[in-house]
């Protein structure tokens, strides 16, 4: 019961961060700012569907390739934004 009230306010962490980020994306049309939301965004999903699923599910290990991806993403941003300036 832990586990699922924990990971509804990672949850909403995540959501909430990325709708900052889309925030600020919209008043400086800074393509970081989106990149970081989109990340957020497929973390949020990695923990929606880890909550879906059961968890001696075979295909756990591939839910962390949304965490994966987002991670990516978020140094792709960075390298992205050092590259133009």
């Amino acid at each position: 019961m832990l586990e699922f009230f924990l990971s509804g306010a990672i949850s909403a962490g995540y959501l909430i961060i990325a709708l900052f980020f889309v925030r600020f994306w919209q008043s400086t049309r800074d393509r970081l700012f989106l990149f970081f939301s989109t990340a957020f965004g497929l973390l949020l999903v990695e923990r929606l569907v880890r909550l879906a699923m059961a968890v001696e599910s075979e295909w756990l290990p591939t839910v962390y390739l949304f965490r994966l991806a987002a991670y990516g993403l978020i140094l792709v941003a960075i390298i992205d934004k050092n590259r133009r300036s």
